[in-house]
């Protein structure tokens, strides 16, 4: 065989034997086609899984919006405040609020009374309207379902409330006037009580620094207005009231001021409850506490008309029927030297400090100068006998 056949058969015979340079005998015209075929199976299979994806997605999403329909009635119902609307029935519902009580509270006692519809109502309207902390204790005509802002809205009309149930402690009212409205307030049944702690002040307690008293409240019910609970007693009425002058003392340092006019905080308070019964003006207060000063550095007495009175209402007399000056009485200052035993009245806030601040002046008189009860200050005996003959010329309340 030639050389040049033995090769082309050698060549022949590797082709036959699958050489791997023609892919391991493989046909590579089919190669292609083979490869398509599974790319479609494989965007196939992704098609049907992207289907799949989005049903899930849909009914998850149909789901969710059919479970939030469900939820969202509900959970509104869990956050609804119940309200009525308007300013209710016209049947009347008398409410007492307590003193000390808060927003929810007071919510509390409309909503038990019908008032308003929820305790929650109420408190979130006194939470809008700052004014609410102005709520005053007492009894109040309400009316059944009514809007929790229009229920606060009448809270704040003092025309709502009832001052019937209040007891009012004005400027130069004396313990027997306090004692008749705390028994009408709070009942007769506290009539003992009122009685008891009315003469007997050292059950109370008082300021150690007014020294020993005589026992009567007299100058210690401060005049103010006065609300207080059901079931409250005779003396945890006058408590409040003495408390509330402790409060005025500590915060004027009255009973401090009293020595800087070398007098014991006692003997001011009976000085100031003399200046509250004599005048009527603030100014006029200070000049009448100088006054008594002064009659009292000269050794005179006092002469003081309304010391007098304060004696006959505790004999049970009739003050516009006695003689100031013949009653036979300790408050009976033309025929006893220096202050009375105690106190005449009670004195507020002015005469308290015209009492430890008097005016500068020498007068040793006075008396009403007009109508209007303005008074007339003179050191001169000539003087006050001549204005007081004015005085009585005039009507003026001289006598």
């Amino acid at each position: 065989m030639r050389p040049g056949e033995h090769e082309s058969a050698g060549s022949l015979s590797d082709l036959d034997s699958g050489s791997p340079f023609f892919g391991l005998g493989e046909d590579p015209i089919d190669e292609p086609d083979r490869v398509s075929r599974s790319q479609r199976h494989s965007q196939a299979r992704s098609r049907r899984r992207s289907r799949r994806g989005r049903i899930i997605g849909l009914v998850t999403a149909a789901v969710v919006v059919a479970v939030v329909l469900l939820l969202v009635p509900w959970i509104r119902d869990q956050f609804k405040v119940d309200d009525y609307s308007g300013t209710g029935t016209s049947a009347t519902v008398v409410v007492t609020i307590p003193s000390g009580a808060s927003a929810s509270d007071i919510g509390g006692i409309l909503h038990g009374k019908g008032v308003v519809a929820s305790t929650k109502a109420f408190t979130n309207a006194a939470d809008d309207d700052p004014k609410s902390v102005n709520i005053q204790p007492g009894s109040y005509n309400l009316h059944p379902h009514m809007s929790a802002k229009s229920a606060l809205t009448a809270l704040l009309d003092p025309a709502s409330r009832n001052a019937d149930d209040d007891v009012l402690v004005p400027e130069g009212a004396t313990t027997l006037d306090v004692e008749a409205k705390l028994v009408k307030v709070l009942g007769a049944s506290q009539k003992a009580s009122i009685d008891k702690y009315l003469k007997h002040a050292s059950d109370i307690g008082l300021p150690v620094n007014y020294g020993s008293l005589s026992g009567s409240l007299e100058g210690f019910l401060y005049p103010a207005t006065y609300t207080f609970d059901p079931g409250t007693t005779g003396e945890e009425a006058l408590q409040k009231m003495v408390q509330r002058f402790i409060s005025q003392d500590r915060q004027t340092g009255f009973a401090s001021a009293a020595k800087t006019v070398h007098l014991q905080p006692y003997q001011a308070l009976i000085v100031a409850s003399i200046a509250q019964s004599e005048a009527k003006f603030p100014a006029d207060m200070a000049k009448v506490a100088r006054v008594i000063l002064n009659r009292i550095a000269a050794g005179m007495p006092l002469q003081i008309d309304a010391t007098s009175a304060y004696g006959a209402k505790l004999l049970g007399l009739d003050p516009s029927k006695v003689i100031y000056s013949q009653i036979d009485s300790p408050y009976n200052t033309y025929t006893h030297d220096g202050l009375p035993p105690t106190p005449i009245s009670n004195p507020g806030s002015e005469a308290m400090n015209g009492a430890v601040h008097p005016a500068s002046g020498n007068w040793l008189y006075y008396v009403n100068s007009d109508k209007a009860g303005h008074l007339f200050f003179t050191n001169s005996s000539a003087q006050f006998q001549t204005a007081v003959e004015k005085c009585r010329q005039n009507n003026w309340g001289c006598g």
